[in-house]
């Protein structure tokens, strides 16, 4: 897993002209379109600066020890990501499932400041958490 810093490079890869925000999510179906709709909510939660949703319903238990262990709060973190990036556009490309965990190629930005990024989710319970970014 990666460090806090992490959060901040994810900011720099969410950046794209400013078009409206597609539901890429529903370009998929079952299981598939639940890891979908989770990094979906990510990008919600970044346009509403949700720092409470994405700390307490987004990320996993491990990613927020990770954060924790590189002495970040998970709210400051996330605030800081979400202040550095220029738009917080994300197209989930592909989604791939091996029983509870799950990696999810998203594209962001447009032209040349196109950005390819992969994140890793897991199943805890019913829900999606992400576990890596």
């Amino acid at each position: 897993m990666r460090s806090a810093l992490a959060l901040c490079l994810l900011a720099l890869t969410l950046t794209s002209c400013g078009a409206a925000a597609k539901d890429s999510s529903k370009d998929f179906k079952g299981a598939e379109s639940g890891v979908a709709a989770t990094v979906e909510t990510l990008e919600t939660a970044a346009r509403d600066k949700d720092t409470g949703e994405t700390c307490t319903k987004l990320f996993s238990a491990a990613l927020l020890a990770t954060i924790k262990e590189r002495g970040k709060n998970c709210r400051s973190a996330v605030e800081d990501a979400f202040k550095d990036a220029d738009s917080l556009d994300l197209t989930v490309d592909d989604v791939s499932i091996t029983g509870t965990k799950a990696t999810v190629k998203v594209t962001s930005g447009t032209g040349s400041n196109e950005k390819s990024e992969t994140l890793a989710l897991e199943k805890v319970g019913a829900v999606w958490r992400i576990s890596s970014l």
